[in-house]
């Protein structure tokens, strides 16, 4: 765990280096890594920078404050249901939500082998049900879209169990349409809500992704051998 006072600083200096956009914060990633000590772990989203400091077990997420506030917002949220129990937690955020930190799900989804696409149907029909649950958040904010819950957004304990690591979209509208939106004011709100009764557990063992709910369960394998590699 890092201290709040590294976060805000991450987060000012992020900020001292934007002159337009946020996204301009990619080209500054080596810089901000040297400066903070921080490893790079990834650079690919669309939103956020990820960073590690050695040996912590915790990640940073530079970048879009309303991605950042709408996790925060979404764990703190859920973090005492069976639904916050599928994400990733969520330690701290900086003052002006530029830099979030969140705790670090060691191992990746495996990559499906050989020339068959692993993102098969029955993947999408996990992922829709595991979705669905999350659809209650739609009485406080009519504008949310799919969470899309896919495996770049997954990774798996040591003990199997599957953490959700990016799940900004389920919250992320209220913060960007709305800018006066506070986190207090948000999680206040969905916590009013009625928390759907349903009962969940997503593994990884063996290259296969177990899924279980109250009415349902599905084993979808990475390596399904059903279609070719969609390049």
């Amino acid at each position: 765990m890092v201290s709040i006072s590294l976060l805000n600083d991450i987060c000012r200096n992020a900020q001292s280096l934007i002159t337009d956009e946020v996204q301009e914060l990619w080209g500054y990633s080596e810089d901000i890594s040297r400066k903070f000590k921080l490893d790079v772990v990834d650079i690919s989203g669309s939103t956020r920078i990820v960073f590690k400091k050695k040996g912590s077990r915790t990640v940073i997420k530079l970048g879009y404050p309303y991605h950042n506030r709408a996790e925060y917002a979404a764990y703190k949220s859920l973090e005492c249901s069976v639904l916050g129990d599928l994400l990733a937690p969520c330690v701290a955020i900086s003052e002006d939500g530029f830099a979030l930190e969140m705790k670090f799900i060691p191992r990746p989804f495996p990559q499906a082998r050989g020339q068959y696409y692993w993102f098969n149907p029955d993947f999408a029909k996990m992922r829709d049900r595991l979705e669905s649950h999350f659809s209650f958040l739609k009485e406080y904010n009519n504008n949310v879209w799919g969470a899309d819950f896919h495996e770049e957004n997954m990774r798996v304990m040591r003990n199997g169990d599957v953490k959700i690591i990016d799940y900004s979209n389920l919250l992320a509208d209220v913060f960007s349409r709305n800018t006066r939106s506070t986190l207090k004011s948000v999680i206040k709100g969905v916590l009013k809500l009625k928390f759907p009764k349903v009962d969940v557990r997503l593994t990884m063992k063996d290259r296969i992704i177990s899924y279980r709910d109250n009415d349902v369960s599905y084993d979808v394998p990475v390596d399904p051998q059903r279609s070719e590699a969609i390049i």
